[in-house]
């Protein structure tokens, strides 16, 4: 029987998937659980398994394209198995991975009508269509039919698509990188988190001297820890204080987590990924980095998995080795904030009334004002500014 292979959904917040390449061809034998696709989401770079056994027969989208969370991407068929008279754009999120295609025909004449379909499996095209791709000078061999025939509305989308191709040219003494891959699911991502969320920054300052005695008393020649590491700490304890912080908004219910999954932002040259530490608050220091260091390695080599990369309840992001002293970064949809972290840096302080040198460092909290209120999240913050300079005393 039949297999619609679909675009999996690897996280919640995944909606489409960029094709980076088909690791195999129109006609090959694929066996069941074996590698066959990769795609690119907002997170990672991910191999996706045959969910059948059998012939690839038909490639519905290739390298390049953005498809939607259970757009269909291909057929797979049983060895002798004609290809079904019709091939869906989308598999819905209830129907299983396989999809039998079965006939239960009994009018003479619709089986006639069925079996010439099967013996002709090329794409048809409509009179019409012929018409409008000639008037419009579309080369119907790169016109990809939304059913089982060419129809209009195809060729109207290969027009649209030329005539943008044709708008996008650069001009003379512009260098043009496309704007697609990870780098457009990543910014469409930003877009709709400062869009949908009610986005408000809370901004502090706190000493740094203990953090940074913390961060040499642990760390050794082999193994340096990261102050990413010292901060989620930090910031488990004040989430376990303060518990709407580790919520997300889910309709129109507030999400509360029990357990507490810190994201820490990394940027690589395939973009930027948010590896997640699981169970932060129940976890020492060392085996938190160990864990960092792990995942933020496959994440900057390309070889993140779903599981490095989804489930977090609160992120963090850290631009303090650019020199940046605070900044406002965009919420993690769907969660309910982001600790922003600055550089940390020397200056003046006021010490028992007197004025003192003292590293410090720049914290600033994003949080969704529709979960929750400035006077609780700025509580929040105060506690991890507390927390930070207790390691001072």
């Amino acid at each position: 029987m039949a297999t619609f292979f679909s675009m999996p959904k690897l996280g919640m917040n995944m909606v489409e998937g960029h094709i980076v390449g088909w690791l195999v061809k129109e006609g090959d034998q694929v066996n069941a659980g074996d590698p066959i696709l990769e795609i690119e989401t907002d997170k990672a770079t991910n191999e996706v398994e045959s969910p059948a056994t059998g012939i690839l027969a038909k490639i519905i989208h290739d390298v390049g394209d953005d498809v939607p969370c259970n757009g269909v991407l291909a057929v797979i068929l049983d060895e002798g198995e004609k290809m079904p008279s019709s091939i869906p754009e989308m598999i819905g999120e209830d129907i299983a991975p396989k999809a039998a295609v079965t006939s239960a025909i009994s009018d003479a004449g619709k089986q006639k009508k069925a079996s010439s379909s099967q013996k002709d499996t090329r794409i048809r095209v409509s009179p019409s269509a012929k018409k409008m791709a000639k008037e419009l000078g579309v080369d119907l061999d790169t016109v990809s039919a939304a059913g089982s025939q060419i129809k209009r509305n195809d060729v109207q989308r290969a027009y649209d698509a030329m005539q943008k191709a044709k708008n996008n040219t650069a001009p003379s003494g512009v260098n043009a990188k496309a704007y697609i891959g990870m780098r457009k699911l990543t910014g469409d991502a930003m877009a709709a988190s400062a869009s949908t969320s009610a986005r408000v920054p809370l901004f502090v300052e706190a000493n740094a001297e203990g953090l940074i005695k913390q961060r040499e008393s642990l760390s050794n020649e082999n193994e340096k820890i990261s102050y990413n590491v010292l901060l989620a700490k930090i910031v488990s304890q004040a989430l376990r204080e303060f518990p709407y912080m580790n919520t997300q908004l889910a309709g129109d219910q507030i999400w509360e987590f029990k357990s507490i999954h810190i994201g820490i932002a990394v940027d690589s040259e395939n973009g930027l990924f948010v590896p997640v530490l699981k169970d932060v608050d129940k976890k020492d220091i060392l085996t938190l980095n160990n864990e960092f260091s792990t995942v933020a390695a496959r994440a900057l080599n390309g070889k993140a998995t779903s599981s490095d990369l989804n489930g977090g309840t609160f992120t963090i992001t850290n631009l303090g080795a650019q020199e940046v002293e605070s900044f406002v970064p965009i919420i993690n949809l769907p969660e309910c904030a982001i600790l922003g972290v600055g550089a940390i840096m020397q200056k003046a302080a006021v010490v028992n009334g007197k004025l003192i040198p003292q590293n410090r460092i720049g914290l600033t909290l994003v949080f969704d004002h529709r979960i929750v209120d400035g006077a609780p999240a700025a509580k929040f913050l105060q506690r991890i500014k507390h927390l930070v300079e207790d390691l001072d005393k």
